[in-house]
């Protein structure tokens, strides 16, 4: 299995070109499409050599991941998958949830676990944040499951998938709301107090549950 052009186009709009040798994020000489190995500071690059030599190198991460899933995923997953060992790593990728998931059949999950590979040197970077949403949008391409939060009775190994942060309130946010509104209707004939009360439980248990997420998190449960 190969990747297509639109994997291509996402690692290469990602990374973005640059044609001289430069210490990225990790402090790891960088050129190219993102390219590490053999990297010194003061190489140069033109952009046909760029564009010849990813598609060599993704060779290598394609097989990677290919083994990883054992063979089981749609295009659009396995160019996700491609992006991300891309920039994580092929070592990186196997131990990652997204491919543990992704191997379970809990895809929705799966997407969501992209959103973890966010930090580069333990800080979150926005340019990872948009790359890491890019990637579990490709993933899903074609799905017809959408990334919700998990519920509070899986087991903790899924229930430790969420994405930390703003993804992960407006999912928790959505099914406070849902489960809010199927009350709304039993409950209107108990006076106009009730509906406000309830606005505030659905505000303490968003907290609550985003809470326990970071918490989840720090003990290294992602």
């Amino acid at each position: 299995m190969k990747i297509s052009k639109s994997g291509l186009d996402l690692i290469k709009s990602s990374e973005g070109f640059r044609g001289t040798a430069y210490l990225c994020p990790a402090g790891v000489p960088t050129i190219g499409w993102g390219f590490t190995v053999g990297v010194r500071i003061g190489d140069t690059m033109t952009l046909t050599e760029a564009n010849e030599r990813i598609v060599n190198e993704m060779v290598v991460y394609g097989e990677a991941v290919y083994q990883a899933v054992h063979g089981v995923c749609t295009q659009p997953e396995f160019d996700a998958l491609c992006s991300l060992t891309w920039n994580i790593g092929i070592a990186g990728m196997k131990k990652s949830s997204v491919v543990r998931l992704h191997n379970a059949g809990d895809k929705a999950a799966a997407a969501r676990a992209f959103g973890l590979w966010n930090k580069s040197r333990g800080k979150v970077l926005a340019g990872l944040v948009r790359r890491r949403s890019a990637e579990a949008a490709l993933y899903l391409a074609g799905s017809t499951e959408m990334p919700q939060a998990v519920d509070v009775e899986k087991p903790m190994v899924k229930s430790t998938t969420i994405i930390a942060g703003s993804t992960a309130a407006i999912a928790t946010a959505t099914q406070v709301a849902d489960s809010v509104s199927k009350l709304k209707g039993s409950v209107e004939g108990l006076g106009q107090w009730l509906m406000p009360a309830l606005a505030v439980v659905a505000l303490v248990a968003i907290g609550v549950v985003i809470y326990e997420r970071y918490q989840n998190r720090d003990r290294g449960n992602a």
